[in-house]
């Protein structure tokens, strides 16, 4: 019997395929998923913040946030994806769950936070382009129309690769991921020489990898959390991935010992090659690169590390822009949004309408976002608000873990949480609980007084609209369909 929510073409098509309406193409193999994991979710400017704030008791939190978020996120997707291998990821897991409603909602937060996403992620690539330029292209980063518009091209060309078919947008997302690993790699191995020929920059005692209990370590594991967000993407391009429940589980394996490693290797790797002190006034991760290179005897390789940086924020915005494209996709199928969203292109059988309307919108927030605002004050802005946004489909990822997993007996081919319900409970309420805390430190404001009612009206605001819209959108759909 076929599957009636099967949108792909068929792996031997018949004569009369190519008259067929366009479907969904299996383009990603187990090695583009893994690719995809490490550009979408490893972000190289956690180790500035990690190393320069926290010193080594950043590490102890790294695995905290590994074993708290990380690991329930991932059990979860795994869970999910093998019950219900669908185009829309979360979306349609919290429909099942909870419903029509919820799983528009859900869908909803996950692509406006992406909308949101492309100017911040789009800020640290093209930062790091004019970090490799060097001294002639000195004060560029801190221009908004120059970074507006250097975002703006590259995000286009982005979206090009994307409408003609994952199957070039996929070494997009492949080559980001080299351009992430391959510089982590490249200071890991320099740490390593460092500690070998200098010994350690940072001191280290077992003491200093206890972290200090307060306010602001707590916010910082947030972050971390947040650093290790992304195993959903995957899920959001189920009918796009060949044989989905063998190589999603497998993908998010290997990249999760990968992305851990980068984190955990890449931190300590700063704090051995520089002081601790030092790592803290690096302006960049490239900066950060930099700086252990020419200790290193190695500054040649500077410009070359800052290029791979920037073309590991372009897969990132390439992976994300894939992904989240997908939600209204599905949602437009569903008639929640108007039916264009869930039409297909006619030669590249991609979702090019949810696509350039993706695009179109993510691009105003680009030009708008600079308008009158400071490019660093944009960008910690972004960054904070992102984290609320994309922490409410996750609140709805384990909420659907508790309701549907091991609850009735698991389809064939499914991968359950291990431990029966009892796994599903603790896996699925250490998740939540970890999620709902991040965000509540999220909205937390670090500066005080007038700053600080101000922070928290953007916030709590941006979230309100966004949500109301989404609720709009939803109640005009279901009266329309």
């Amino acid at each position: 019997m076929s599957d009636p929510f099967d949108r792909t073409t068929p792996s031997a098509p018949g004569p009369t395929a190519t008259a067929a309406a366009p479907r969904l193409r299996r383009e990603l193999g187990l090695w583009d998923l893994v690719l995809l994991n490490i550009v979408a979710i490893v972000g190289l400017r956690w180790w500035l913040t990690s190393a320069g704030g926290y010193g080594w008791a950043a590490l102890p939190l790294w695995v905290l946030a590994f074993l708290c978020f990380f690991v329930p996120s991932g059990l979860a997707v795994i869970d999910l994806t093998s019950r219900y291998p669908e185009e829309g990821g979360i979306y349609a897991w919290t429909k099942h769950a909870f419903g029509e409603t919820h799983g528009f909602i859900s869908g909803w937060c996950l692509w406006t936070n992406n909308l949101i996403y492309f100017p911040h992620l789009l800020i640290f690539t093209v930062g790091n382009l004019v970090f490799m330029a060097g001294a002639r292209a000195a004060g560029l980063e801190k221009n908004p129309p120059f970074m507006a518009a250097v975002s703006f091209l590259i995000f286009w060309v982005v979206v090009w690769f994307n409408v003609v078919g994952l199957k070039r947008a996929r070494w997009l997302n492949n080559l980001g991921a080299y351009g992430t690993w391959i510089p982590a790699t490249v200071l890991i191995v320099l740490g390593t020489l460092a500690l070998l020929r200098y010994g350690s920059s940072t001191p280290f005692s077992s003491s200093a990898l206890v972290p200090v209990f307060s306010f602001g370590t707590a916010s910082f594991f947030a972050n971390m959390c947040f650093g290790f967000s992304g195993l959903d993407l995957g899920a959001l391009m189920t009918e796009e991935i060949k044989d989905p429940r063998r190589n999603m589980p497998r993908a998010i394996f290997i990249s999760g010992i990968v992305i851990t490693l980068i984190y955990l290797l890449g931190t300590a790797a700063l704090l051995v090659a520089l002081p601790q002190k030092d790592v803290g006034l690096l302006d960049g991760v490239g900066a950060a690169i930099a700086a252990v290179q020419d200790r290193m005897g190695f500054g040649f390789l500077a410009g070359i590390m800052a290029l791979l940086i920037a073309l590991g924020g372009v897969g990132g915005c390439s992976a994300w822009l894939a992904g989240c494209s997908r939600v209204p996709f599905v949602a437009g199928i569903d008639r929640y949004l108007p039916p264009a969203f869930g039409k297909l292109h006619p030669r590249y059988g991609t979702p090019h309408v949810a696509l350039l309307v993706t695009a179109g919108i993510s691009s105003l927030l680009i030009l708008v976002g600079f308008v009158g605002v400071d490019v660093e004050q944009a960008y910690l802005f972004l960054a904070d608000f992102t984290i609320v946004v994309y922490f409410i489909p996750y609140c709805y990822l384990f909420a659907a873990l508790l309701k549907l997993g091991g609850r009735l007996p698991a389809p064939e081919g499914a991968i359950p949480v291990p431990g029966g319900r009892a796994g599903v409970i603790a896996v699925g309420l250490l998740g939540f609980v970890t999620t709902v805390v991040a965000i509540g430190l999220a909205l937390y404001p670090t500066m005080s007084g007038r700053d600080a009612v101000i922070f928290e009206a953007k916030m709590l605001g941006g979230c309100a609209f966004l949500l109301g819209c989404g609720w709009l959108l939803y109640l005009r759909g279901r009266r329309k369909a």
